[in-house]
C-alpha cells in the first residue's frame, strides 16, 4: 500500500521530476568541471540529454503532469504515466552516455509523446478550457516529437535547432504568457485572456486568430535559413514578451519572485536580439537563452509552484536568495557565452562557467526542495 507521500506525489509529479530534474541539472553541468584540469575531449550527447531531456524535460512533466489536470479539472496523473516517463528518461540517458544518437533521440520523442497523450487526454475531458495560449505548448511538444524523429533519420541543423531550442522556446512562450503577467501582477492581462478561453466553445476557437498566425512563423523561421529567420524568430519572442508579458513595465507584484522572473524575462529577449546582431556566434547566443530563459526561469517557475502547492506561504517569494540564485545564473551565462574570447582556455571557461551554475542551483535546491514534500 502506498504511503500518503507517494499518493500525493503520483498525484502531483512535481513532487518526484523536481528533485530528478536538479540532479541532472546538476550532473549535466559538472560534466564540464574536469575540463579546467585536463582540457580534452568532452560528451557533447551526454550533456546535451541531460540539460533538454533529463532537466528541462523533467521539469515540463513535472509542472504540466501538474499543472493541466488542475486548469482543466480533469483526472490526475497515473502511476503508469508517471513511471513510464521517468523510464524512458533514463533509458535515454544510458543511450547518450554510450553515444548513442539516434536511440537517445528516439528516447526524446518518447519523452514529448508521453506528455502530448497526457495533456490531449486531459484537454478532450475537460470541464473547462485551459488558457489559450497553451496551443503553444501542443506546438512546442509536437515540433519536439517531429524534430527528434529526424534527428534520426538526418544531420539537418534546421531540425536540430527545432529540437534543442524551438521547441522548448515554444512551450516557454506557452506557459509564460499564462504565468509570467500574473506573476508580475499585471492582473488585466489574465482577465483579458479569461475572457476569452472560459467560455463553451472549442478550444481551439478561443485561440486569436493572430496567435496561429504568430505561431506558423516562429515555426518556420527555424527553416529559413540565415538572417531573416533569426529575426523573425527574434521579432515574435519580443512581441510576445512587450504585449504578453508586459516587460515594458515594472513589475505590480513588488517580491523577489517577480523581480527575478522580470530580469530572466528580458534575459530571454535579449538573447533572441543577440542572434540578429551576432550572427556568428549563434551557439553562444543559444546558451544565452538555456541560461536566462530554462535554468533561471524554470527555477523561478518551480519557486511559485512548490510554495503554492505546499506551504502556501508567500514569504517564501520574496526571500533574498533569490537575487543570489539569479545573479550567480547570469554571472555563469555570461561565462559561458564570453569563452570564445579566450580560445585557447575555452573548455576550461566551461569549466569555470559550471562552477558557478552548480553553487546557484544548489543555493535554490537547499532553500527551496525541502517543500516538495507535504507538510
Amino acid at each position: 500500500m502506498l504511503k500518503p507521500f507517494s499518493l500525493s506525489a503520483i498525484k502531483e509529479p512535481y513532487r518526484i521530476f523536481f528533485p530528478f530534474g536538479i540532479l541532472y541539472l546538476l550532473w549535466g553541468t559538472l560534466l564540464w568541471l574536469p575540463q579546467i584540469w585536463n582540457a580534452g575531449t568532452y560528451p557533447v550527447l551526454a550533456h546535451r540529454y541531460l540539460m533538454l531531456n533529463g532537466f528541462t524535460a523533467t521539469f515540463i512533466a513535472g509542472f504540466l503532469m501538474t499543472a493541466v489536470p488542475k486548469f482543466s479539472q480533469t483526472q490526475t496523473a497515473h502511476f503508469k504515466e508517471v513511471f513510464l516517463f521517468f523510464t524512458i528518461t533514463v533509458l535515454g540517458l544510458i543511450c547518450a552516455f554510450l553515444d548513442y544518437e539516434k536511440i537517445s533521440y528516439a528516447a526524446s520523442a518518447l519523452q514529448a509523446g508521453i506528455i502530448l497523450f497526457f495533456l490531449s487526454r486531459r484537454v478532450m475531458k475537460r470541464k473547462v478550457n485551459p488558457p489559450y495560449s497553451f496551443v503553444f505548448i501542443f506546438v512546442g511538444l509536437l515540433l519536439w516529437i517531429i524534430s527528434a524523429l529526424m534527428g534520426i533519420l538526418t544531420q539537418s541543423e534546421a531540425f536540430k535547432n527545432l529540437h534543442y531550442e524551438g521547441s522548448i522556446a515554444a512551450i516557454i512562450l506557452g506557459v509564460g504568457s499564462r504565468l509570467v503577467p500574473g506573476i508580475l501582477g499585471h492582473v488585466e492581462i489574465v482577465q483579458s485572456q479569461r475572457a476569452h478561453y472560459e467560455t463553451d466553445k472549442p478550444f481551439l476557437l478561443t485561440v486569436p486568430f493572430y496567435f496561429y498566425a504568430m505561431i506558423f512563423f516562429f515555426v518556420m523561421s527555424y527553416f529559413l535559413i540565415g538572417p531573416i529567420g533569426i529575426a523573425i524568430r527574434a521579432f515574435i519572442v519580443v512581441f510576445v514578451g512587450l504585449f504578453f508579458w508586459k516587460l515594458y513595465q515594472l513589475p505590480k507584484e513588488k517580491t523577489t519572485l517577480s523581480w527575478s522572473i522580470w530580469m530572466s524575462c528580458w534575459l530571454i529577449l535579449a538573447s533572441f536580439l543577440l542572434k540578429v546582431f551576432w550572427q556568428d556566434g549563434v551557439i553562444h547566443a543559444s546558451h544565452a537563452f538555456f541560461f536566462s530563459g530554462i535554468v533561471q526561469l524554470t527555477l523561478l517557475i518551480a519557486t511559485r509552484v512548490l510554495q503554492s502547492h505546499g506551504p502556501k506561504d508567500k514569504k517564501l517569494e520574496n526571500l533574498k536568495i533569490l537575487y543570489v540564485v539569479t545573479i550567480l545564473i547570469i554571472f555563469a551565462g555570461v561565462t559561458r557565452v564570453s569563452a570564445f574570447i579566450m580560445p585557447e582556455n575555452y573548455l576550461r571557461h566551461l569549466g569555470y562557467s559550471s562552477i558557478i551554475l552548480s553553487i546557484a542551483v544548489l543555493l535554490w535546491a537547499q532553500r527551496y526542495l525541502r517543500y516538495i514534500k507535504d507538510l
